[in-house]
């Protein structure tokens, strides 16, 4: 397939870079509803929004499978709750989910202990970062002599399926640690949201190989690089996603785990990236069969507000009502301080509203979602 035109840039959200010039996004901003009519014409026409390819440019060959956004059916229940939460949000505005966020800043979950966090300040990433002990994740493989921390708790989530494992970035010394837990918990799909460096920081330590047919040991853990595969967009600098298919086993050990590490670059760190479909795309990936590591760099901002996102568009499949503060504060119990910035936080709101409208796509919701849109676009997000 040869695309003769390429897709105007997706409906943009907050972004660190444009909320502090007014004349820069004016001028760099063409019609919305213009880009929102794009979103959907190519999201229903192609149907490749999963779509993995080798290296190079889109061919009708390279396609291996379509996971369309707008392609799963919807009951009458998930229409209902689809309609009320674009209403109520839309009709709430921004001024007031940025209160409710203002809110949030000084939540504290009930069950706060995190004791084991602080008997392994060198395993931390950060020291404001804590791990609840509640809901951390407990190795027990190799154990002893190794021992069974890691800065990673489980998330479950109301009326989701899925379950998620929310982690911070590995570091140096935790790569080990780290895929001791991807075989223990035989975790089927790594999201990684941030790059290995940012703005000149180390953000995340560079723990798998990512030579085809490379293969290196961390510790204890043997880690193969069996396929490397590069997801194509239709939108010019929309997705940039490495997919890469990994063996983990423990050495001396035939019991193997196979993972798929989704590494995502477009998410700048205590922003958001600057285009939702990417987003709605990627967590498409994420597997029923196992859990579902998810990783930043402090594993909280990013980390968090992708699973908010998730639970957010499941729930309205099931025809739930949708209350994202909720969202939050059920993470929060779970794994503190996630969906760090007001950013984040409307962008939740921002991908729920464009998924409705590819979901639901009539003149109403659209003019709705763009009229929304706007006012994020003239909003001075922190």
């Amino acid at each position: 397939m040869k695309m003769e035109r390429k897709k105007q840039s997706a409906i943009k959200s907050i972004d660190d870079d444009s909320v502090n010039s007014k004349t820069k996004k004016k001028n760099g901003r063409q019609s919305m509803a213009k880009k929102v009519k794009n979103e959907l014409e190519v999201d229903r026409t192609f149907e490749e929004s999963g779509t993995e390819t080798k290296r190079g440019s889109l061919s009708s060959k390279q396609i291996k499978r379509k996971r369309s956004i707008c392609g799963q059916k919807i009951t009458p229940s998930a229409q209902v709750a689809m309609s009320t939460f674009l209403t109520s949000t839309t009709t709430t505005g921004v001024d007031c989910l940025r209160k409710d966020f203002a809110e949030l800043k000084t939540y504290v979950p009930p069950n706060y202990d995190h004791s084991v966090y602080k008997e392994h300040a060198a395993r931390n990433r950060y020291k404001d970062v804590v791990c609840l002990d509640a809901t951390r994740v407990v190795l027990t493989q190799n154990v002893p002599p190794e021992h069974d921390y890691i800065h990673a708790n489980w998330i479950k989530m109301e009326h989701v399926d899925k379950k998620f494992i929310a982690a911070q970035g590995p570091l140096e010394n935790t790569i080990s640690d780290f895929w001791r837990m991807i075989h223990q918990e035989n975790a089927v799909t790594i999201l990684m949201l941030c790059k290995i460096e940012e703005c000149g920081k180390v953000k995340c330590a560079q723990y798998w190989p990512t030579e085809q047919g490379s293969y290196k040991t961390y510790g204890s853990m043997f880690v193969n690089n069996k396929k490397l595969r590069f997801r194509s967009s239709l939108v010019e600098n929309d997705d940039k996603t490495i997919i890469y298919t990994l063996e983990v086993l423990p050495e001396g050990c035939s019991n193997s785990v196979i993972t798929k590490l989704y590494y995502y670059q477009e998410w700048p760190d205590r922003g958001v990236p600057g285009s939702c479909l990417s987003v709605l795309r990627l967590i498409k990936y994420i597997d029923t069969a196992g859990p579902c590591v998810v990783h930043c760099s402090a594993g909280i901002g990013r980390t968090g507000t992708i699973i908010a996102i998730e639970t957010g568009v499941q729930r309205l499949l099931k025809g739930n009502q949708v209350n994202i503060k909720d969202i939050v504060i059920q993470l929060r119990n779970q794994r503190a301080s996630s969906v760090q910035t007001e950013a984040q936080y409307i962008f939740v709101h921002v991908c729920l509203l464009n998924y409705i409208m590819l979901k639901m796509p009539n003149m109403k919701n659209r003019e709705a979602v763009v009229r929304f849109q706007d006012k994020v676009d003239t909003a001075n997000m922190a």
